[in-house]
């Protein structure tokens, strides 16, 4: 996931982007502290039990 943070032109505005998502946020102290946990739970080690335990949805039929 390519995230990064940006301030706004228009106002006085920060955005945090993560691909084609993006949250805004009133000061830049509030966005890096978002994209730090962000980050942090992204390079948490994950267990492949846990998900593979959980059912999956049925695919739609068209």
């Amino acid at each position: 996931m390519n995230v990064y943070v940006e301030k706004s032109a228009n106002d006085n505005r920060w955005w945090v982007h993560m691909d084609e998502w993006r949250v805004s946020f009133r000061t830049p102290t509030e966005a890096e502290q978002f994209v730090g946990v962000l980050t942090a739970r992204l390079n948490a080690p994950h267990s492949l039990n846990k998900i593979a335990s959980v059912a999956l949805r049925p695919a739609k039929e068209a």
